[in-house]
């Protein structure tokens, strides 16, 4: 029993103060940092009355926004937040703070919509820390005011926080808040702590508590009971020399029960079954204990499978002593609970002064090589570039990498590093800054068409990962370095054309002369570039008349793949045979290139105007992109009115016929179905982050995912992908295209796309994975199949769900895991939705786990990572107990 009590004791840390502490010099509210959002900086600073701090224009803190300031009506009972910024242009806009590298801090962010736009809408929108995304900041719901507040350790001297558009609404902000705390305080090593709740034992009249009562500004709200229970306090000192040094109006204060065999239970809620959780404990025994008295009890933490104790506690006398778990815990149904239970040998009930609940944000994504970031923006500011999207870091998210910019990826835990350049045509003035040669991994540097002036520098040579420098088109003058031109000898591609003033021979000895005959040299050839412009531009105009009449015909983008003509086409497919299927486009074929090498040849119908813009998207994207989960383009023939395209073939056919039973083959197990599913997702993964630029499918469903001879799945059918622009400031518009069932209802609504759309499709894939049903089935309660299980999900029955052709081989647990991704996936609005990052990652997880309760594990399966998905089921939508 002791060994128990003592392994169950080192659960928790028991922070006790005592004289031995390190002393730690309290907070100089000098370090705080205070900014009143849109806050006009003539008004700039002030001194906030209740607090007593320092507040200061957010203006030098952000590059874009504009102010805005709430109606009246809110104006009273919001002070001093009576103006914010809102930021109308732009993806993303950051704060760049400046912080010590690995301290602690305590940052709050507040919003108040204050229906300052005169709309009565709040928006919704992400706030991001770094590259990673902190929360999801919902006005609609929360119409007053939200206060978003996370404990994060600085990963290096500049934190930036960004407000990212993620629909129409605008992004908006009202006050941000920066506190430095103790390195001894909060403890994880699992990632920051985002605040549930922050409670001291008060009723509910009781003020809210902050600085300079708190030196660290935690704010403490009054704790919110049911009938029952009793408030009690001091007038004594207690001693809070701890770590956490409370208020005296905090820890001089604690609730009890009125009964006092009856338990002191706490709950609070996390978003979903994965999310892990912290509770500080902070107790004081503040009444004087009769001879014969003892206050003694266990606090029995529940987790998802066990309960965790702390045994046999006793709160020291006007004391502080702050419990919490060493490690994060998961809560069952995604209610947290923590129990203080009156022991035996006990004559009065439990107590506690106050309680801090946390939730575990992990943030997995590396920032940009801090060199690489300073030298970036040192170039910013040495050319003051006013570049809407150069805020936040530049590699990551790669959603938001700034434009001219590219990185290498190694992955999340490594620091990206900037290997490309582009600043031409941006209106640079001034010599070649030399923070260009901080970027040590670059490889291509474009500065052309611009007005720098100067020399070449010599350090350029210098930057031995360089492969490609444009200076072209500058006023640049002098000679160009001589280990500049040894580096050419040795591959570097140098482009300095343009420069009429800069020296290109070996010698400039006859410069004066040379000038002259360069700047008519030039004219010359400006007047010839002027005529041939004329008579390419006549040449497109006859042309596209031309091309309103028939079909446009041969293109570069068919340069890098063999050409069939259309008697080959024949020949291979034996005079068009063996039909395979059938669609919008035209007829697919069995085709063979050798006797070894089947093809499959989709044939354009003559009579599918639409089909050439397919044909040409299809071969397009083929051409530049090469997976192992994406159908290869063998071939293709534009010959006479004649298009076919000429792929791999896959021998098992596709997804849609081994879940329905049209294929011969036995039904597919469960660890099939999630091998599939991975692979299916991993070719859509790599479209959407793996292409440059990225793109989305737009007809992602289960006849397009076919199956090869080894069974490993490969999408299909990419007629209608659309490229999207990462960064730019809106969606891509197009004319909604896809499937009934599986098509985007967010898009259909709007035409508004973006990868999540495909999101949403491969949701409903995984839908009929689980349950190999129809996706629309007018016979059944709810005729899609995403509303009908969420009629089922909420009454927990899983029986009805799953296939019956699984016969029960499954692991319950990860069929709801799965379950819960897919619902996730077809979530209405696409910001609710998860990445495909995320979705392979729980996947592989999903399938370890299978593959372990079947024997079936190898080595050579890798460790997935953690996600971190928020499943949003909707207010009346919940899985219970299984």
């Amino acid at each position: 029993m002791k060994s128990l009590q003592e392994l169950l004791l080192a659960l928790i840390i028991v922070a006790f103060a005592t004289t031995t502490h390190l002393i730690q010099a309290q907070p100089d509210p000098k370090e705080f940092i205070n900014l009143d959002c849109g806050l006009h900086p003539a008004a700039s600073p002030y001194t906030e009355p209740l607090t007593t701090l320092t507040y200061t224009s957010d203006a030098n803190f952000t590059q874009g926004g504009k102010s805005g300031r709430v109606q009246k009506v809110w104006e009273e009972a919001y002070k001093p937040y009576t103006v914010l910024r809102y930021f109308p242009d732009g993806i993303r806009n950051c704060y760049d703070l400046q912080v010590t590298s690995g301290k602690k801090y305590l940052i709050k962010a507040l919003f108040l919509y204050g229906n300052y736009d005169g709309l009565n809408s709040g928006p919704i929108f992400d706030m991001y820390l770094g590259p990673n995304i902190w929360t999801t900041v919902d006005l609609k719901i929360s119409i007053l005011s939200r206060k978003e507040e996370i404990i994060h350790i600085a990963k290096s001297s500049s934190l930036q926080i960004c407000l990212v558009k993620t629909g129409k609404t605008t992004p908006i902000i009202s006050a941000l808040e920066l506190r430095p705390l103790r390195d001894d305080t909060y403890i994880t090593t699992n990632g920051s702590l985002k605040l549930v709740k922050r409670y001291y034992a008060s009723d509910l009249f009781g003020p809210s508590i902050r600085y300079p009562s708190d030196i660290y500004d935690r704010e403490w709200k009054p704790v919110s009971l049911s009938f029952g229970f009793n408030f009690v306090n001091t007038s004594l000192n207690v001693n809070s020399s701890s770590p956490y040094e409370l208020p005296q109006e905090v820890i001089s204060k604690a609730v009890i029960n009125k009964n006092v065999t009856e338990t002191l239970s706490f709950d609070w809620y996390v978003n979903n079954r994965e999310d892990q959780a912290f509770i500080y404990l902070h107790f004081a025994e503040i009444q004087t204990l009769r001879e014969n008295d003892t206050r003694e009890f266990d606090i029995i933490w529940k987790e998802n499978d066990r309960n965790i104790t702390n045994a046999a506690y006793r709160p020291p006398k006007l004391q502080l002593e702050t419990l919490y778990n060493t490690s994060p815990m998961k809560c069952r149904f995604m209610q947290c609970t923590v129990e203080l239970v009156k022991t035996k040998s006990s004559t009065l009930p439990p107590m506690v002064n106050a309680i801090e609940t946390y939730q575990i944000i992990e943030f997995p994504d590396a920032e940009t090589n801090p060199e690489d970031v300073a030298a970036v923006q040192n170039i910013r500011a040495t050319y003051e570039l006013s570049k809407i999207d150069w805020q936040g870091d530049p590699c990551v998210p790669r959603l938001f990498k700034w434009e001219g910019i590219n990185c290498s990826y190694t992955n999340a835990s490594i620091p990206p590093r900037i290997i490309s350049l582009d600043l031409s045509s941006s209106g640079l003035h001034g010599a070649i800054t030399p923070s260009i040669q901080n970027l040590t991994q670059l490889q291509e540097l474009d500065l052309s068409n611009n007005n720098l002036s100067g020399g070449v520098p010599e350090f350029l040579a210098n930057m031995e990962s360089l492969l490609i420098i444009n200076l072209g088109w500058n006023s640049l003058t002098g000679s160009i370095p001589q280990a500049l031109r040894d580096r050419e000898k040795k591959g570097l591609k140098l482009v300095v054309q343009g420069n009429p003033n800069l020296c290109l021979s070996d010698s400039c000895k006859n410069k004066k002369i040379l000038v002259p005959v360069l700047a008519s040299v030039v004219s010359v050839t400006a007047v010839i570039a002027l005529l041939a412009l004329i008579i390419i531009l006549r040449k497109r105009k006859h042309l596209s008349k031309a091309a309103t009449r028939e079909l446009p015909r041969k293109s570069s983008i068919f340069a890098k793949k063999k050409k069939f003509t259309y008697s080959e086409v024949v020949e291979l497919t034996e005079n068009f045979k063996r039909v395979l299927g059938e669609g919008g486009f035209g007829v697919v074929y069995h085709g063979s290139l050798s006797d070894t090498e089947p093809v499959a040849v989709k044939v354009l119908s003559e009579s599918s105007v639409q089909g050439y813009k397919e044909f040409k998207a299809e071969v397009e994207l083929l051409l530049r992109v090469h997976h192992i989960n994406l159908v290869s383009l063998v071939g293709y023939c534009d010959e006479g009115g004649h298009l076919a395209l000429i792929y791999e073939y896959m021998a098992n056919g596709d997804l849609k016929q081994h879940l329905s039973g049209e294929s011969s083959g036995p039904t597919l197990k469960w660890a099939s179905r999630l091998k599939i599913a991975i692979e299916a997702a991993q070719g859509l993964e790599y479209l959407h982050v793996g292409c440059e630029p990225p793109m989305v499918h737009r007809d992602v469903k289960s006849t397009n995912i076919l199956l090869d001879d080894r069974f490993e799945a490969k999408l299909a059918d990419f007629g209608l992908s659309r490229s999207f622009a990462v960064g730019a400031e809106t969606q891509v518009a197009t004319v909604v295209a896809g499937t009934p069932g599986y098509l985007d209802p967010e898009y259909y609504l709007t035409n508004w796309l973006n990868e999540k759309s495909d999101v949403y499709s491969f949701g409903i894939v995984l839908l009929e994975i689980i349950t190999n049903r129809a996706v629309i089935e007018l016979t059944r309660e709810k005729a899609h199949i995403a509303e009908w299980v969420k009629i089922l999900i909420s009454r927990g029955d899983i029986e009805k769900i799953v296939d019956p052709n699984l016969a029960g081989d499954y692991d319950s647990n990860t069929v709801w895991r799965i379950l819960e991704l897919a619902m996730s996936c077809v979530s209405h609005s696409s910001s609710d939705r998860p990445t495909m990052s995320k979705v392979v990652n729980i996947l592989k997880e999903c399938l370890i786990s299978e593959k372990s309760r079947t024997g079936q594990i190898h080595q050579d399966d890798g460790d997935s990572k953690n996600s971190d998905l928020t499943i949003n089921f909707g207010t009346e939508v919940t899985p219970i107990a299984r």
